[in-house]
């Protein structure tokens, strides 16, 4: 059995979590990382160097770290799923889109910064949440004539990019998020898939305030 080492609302421990769920893996889960601390424990760090979340590890020894590296691995270990697309260069475009889902990331953390402050400033929320509709808008041109980031199916794509969405719809409209018709149809998408519910959705949303700006 796999054992992740995450806490459930960390954005990368989520999407390890949905991976698994869409891959019917079973595995226990184990509350490390921020409040629960751990990062800096030795044998943790033996799993993880760095000490970030998550990690998994598996009963015979295997460990890995890094969400990313998780996902392509469950991708190539359950290949009856689908999550690597079949023709080789679509495969090479899903993994130039999961090193990009980065950029996305970054762009909703200044928009988290912004939102922390202890005074903060309408104008810099402002400033950083447009930033971030650009950066959006890449994805919502890509997903203008298809279902997925890839095609009609599910990928490691999506998986890399849906939990970062995840946190884009999760600022208000009221001040002023823009339209990306096609993101937010993508978005809905992924909304009715039930390891999407059960592993972003409830657990991402959990501890958000009124941004949705949770850890």
């Amino acid at each position: 059995m796999l054992t992740v080492w995450g806490r459930a609302d960390s954005s990368a421990t989520a999407r390890v979590m949905w991976a698994l769920g869409e891959t019917a893996q079973s595995c226990k889960r184990l509350d490390w990382g921020g409040a629960f601390g751990g990062g800096d424990d030795p044998a943790y760090r033996a799993l993880s160097p760095p000490g970030r979340i998550p990690a998994i590890t598996r009963d015979d020894g295997f460990s890995l770290w890094e969400s990313g590296a998780i996902i392509r691995w469950l991708a190539t270990t359950c290949p009856d799923v689908g999550l690597w697309p079949a023709d080789e260069a679509a495969r090479w475009q899903a993994e130039a889109w999961m090193d990009w889902s980065a950029a996305p990331g970054r762009a909703i953390g200044s928009v988290r910064t912004a939102y922390r402050r202890q005074t903060p400033d309408p104008a810099e929320m402002a400033k950083t949440i447009r930033a971030a509709a650009e950066t959006f808008a890449v994805l919502d041109a890509q997903l203008q004539d298809r279902a997925f980031v890839m095609g009609d199916r599910l990928t490691v794509a999506d998986l890399a990019l849906g939990v970062v969405a995840h946190r884009w719809f999760r600022i208000p409209e009221a001040l002023e998020r823009p339209a990306l018709p096609a993101l937010e149809a993508w978005h809905q998408r992924l909304c009715a898939r039930p390891a999407y519910q059960d592993h972003v959705v409830a657990k991402v949303s959990a501890r958000a305030q009124t941004l949705g700006m949770g850890d």
